[in-house]
């Protein structure tokens, strides 16, 4: 190749270089000096929530005034509008923080006693990232407790989404709508996604921002990481303007944080 184009959000490293000396040789060097790099996709996984979360916003407000008037192919429509979004911003969500771990977990792999304890169990995978985490992290029981109810209804959040069930139901009432729908339309809006994309941006912030880490690798990589999350929890799209939204109330669906 001729180059290698760096972006800030890469992060470069150089690998060991090791020295191969013969008697009948000169000094030499053993290993490739190319330099290494790598692209962080969590931050990539929560700016794309965030996109979606802003999508599904203003389609929040064109579903509230599509039920003002009398076109129902409006008002189905903008349900379906804040639906997808909604739907693709919880999924981001979710993705991101399995990169998040994914990054963490190369840095310091988990005992292999421990590995095989949770595969032999099978634990739920958010039950899995908060061990893995725990380790990472060296987090008191009370966080990891803390961690998992969080983690729980993010993840569950995620199988609704991939639920592969064609079985039919009675409609649920839509909180907002104050009417029966089907459940995914109920599950799937603006304000669960809102509440679910806060609380994933909190949980990583929370452990970015910590001094827990042992490891310095890991330790590296959360300073390389606490700008661009710092960055990302000011958003527009996580502060609520209850004049444009209307009055919500979230009951069983609502995000545990």
């Amino acid at each position: 190749m001729n180059g290698v184009s760096i972006f800030r959000e890469m992060a470069t490293e150089m690998p060991a270089v090791g020295l191969a000396i013969s008697p009948e040789e000169s000094v030499s060097e053993a290993a490739d000096s190319t330099v290494h790099v790598r692209f962080d996709v969590c931050p990539t996984w929560l700016e794309l929530a965030l996109r979606h979360l802003s999508d599904a916003q203003v389609a929040q407000v064109a579903r509230a005034t599509a039920r003002k008037g009398a076109d129902e192919n409006s008002k189905a429509g903008a349900l379906e509008w804040e639906f997808e979004a909604s739907i693709q911003s919880i999924m981001a969500s979710s993705i991101a923080l399995d990169a998040f771990c994914a990054a963490v977990q190369t840095k310091v792999p988990p005992p292999q006693s421990t590995v095989s304890q949770l595969r032999e169990k099978r634990i739920p995978h958010h039950a899995e990232i908060s061990e893995i985490l725990r380790i990472a992290f060296a987090l008191t029981t009370k966080e990891v407790t803390n961690l998992r109810l969080n983690l729980g209804e993010i993840f569950r959040f995620r199988d609704l989404a991939i639920d592969s069930s064609s079985k039919s139901g009675a409609p649920i009432l839509h909180p907002e709508l104050g009417a029966g729908s089907e459940w995914r339309f109920a599950y799937f809006r603006c304000e669960n996604a809102r509440l679910i994309v806060k609380a994933t941006l909190q949980l990583i912030w929370e452990l970015v921002a910590s001094d827990k880490p042992k490891d310095s690798h890991v330790q590296k990589y959360i300073d390389a990481l606490r700008s661009r999350l710092d960055r990302l929890r000011n958003s527009s799209a996580l502060k609520v303007d209850a004049a444009e939204t209307g009055p919500r109330t979230p009951q069983v669906t609502q995000t545990r944080v």
